[in-house]
C-alpha cells in the first residue's frame, strides 16, 4: 500500500531487535560469541553443500560480516519513505564505525576497517530489497488502478 505508514511499532521493534542483535553480536566478548558463530558457519556450509558445493571466494568471517548487516539494512529501510531509503547504508556505516572503534576497548575484539566495509554492503543489500519490494509493490498498484479506470 503506498500510503501504509512507515513508522509502525512493529517495523520500529523489528529494527531495534535487529541493532541489538547486532550490537550484541560485535561486542560481547569472543568467548561468548564463538558457539554461535561456528554454528552459523556449520550451517552456511550445509546450505553451500545443498546448492551443488557452491562455496564463495570469500572467507565465512566475510560472508558473516556481511550477512549479519543485512536484516539491519532491511528492517532501517522499512522505517523510511522510499525516498529516504537510501540513507539507511549511511546509518549502518555510522553503526558499523562505532561498533569497530567500540571493539578496541574490548579485550579480545580485533577491529577492522574491512568490517565496516563489508557490513556496510551487507545492510545496502537489506536496503535494496525493500526498495525493490517497494517499486514492484507500486508499480503493481499503479498496474491494477489503470486497469479499473480501463
Amino acid at each position: 500500500m503506498p500510503n501504509a505508514p512507515v513508522l509502525t511499532p512493529a517495523r520500529i521493534l523489528v529494527a531495534a531487535a535487529a541493532l541489538a542483535v547486532v550490537g550484541a553480536l560485535t561486542l560481547a566478548p569472543r568467548a561468548l560469541i564463538r558457539p554461535f558463530q561456528e554454528r552459523a558457519v556449520d550451517a552456511f556450509f550445509l546450505v553451500t553443500e545443498r546448492w551443488g558445493g557452491v562455496t564463495p571466494a570469500y572467507s565465512s568471517d566475510v560472508v558473516m560480516n556481511i550477512a549479519l548487516f543485512v536484516p539491519l539494512g532491511l528492517a532501517v529501510a522499512a522505517l523510511l519513505p522510499l525516498r529516504f531509503a537510501p540513507l539507511t547504508v549511511l546509518f549502518a556505516a555510522a553503526v558499523s564505525l562505532a561498533v569497530e572503534t567500540a571493539q578496541s576497548l574490548i579485550p579480545g575484539r580485533v577491529p577492522d576497517a574491512d568490517d565496516v566495509l563489508h557490513n556496510t554492503l551487507g545492510a545496502a543489500v537489506g536496503a535494496l530489497v525493500v526498495i525493490a519490494l517497494r517499486l514492484v509493490t507500486r508499480a503493481a498498484v499503479r498496474a491494477g488502478e489503470m486497469a479499473s479506470r480501463g
